[in-house]
């Protein structure tokens, strides 16, 4: 068994594995669901989209429209 994760790592993995999995909307949705903390979207939205390009971004909207560009 690996070491504890600290609540925060926790928290970043487990929003980062939602977003993954879900995408961005659906993991913002499923959180608002469960969620009874006050979630801050552009803290996280910096962290989760600072790793991207505008062309990665571009691609991933793309990919998750079946590849319409409206």
């Amino acid at each position: 068994m690996g070491k504890q994760l600290t609540e925060d790592e926790l928290r970043r993995q487990a929003i980062e594995a939602l977003s993954d999995r879900l995408g961005p909307v659906d993991a913002l949705r499923f959180l608002a669901l469960v969620s009874h903390e006050p979630f801050d979207y552009q803290h996280w939205r910096n962290q989760y989209f600072s790793h991207y390009t505008v062309h990665q971004l571009v691609q991933e909207i793309r990919a998750s429209r079946g590849g319409k560009a409206s």
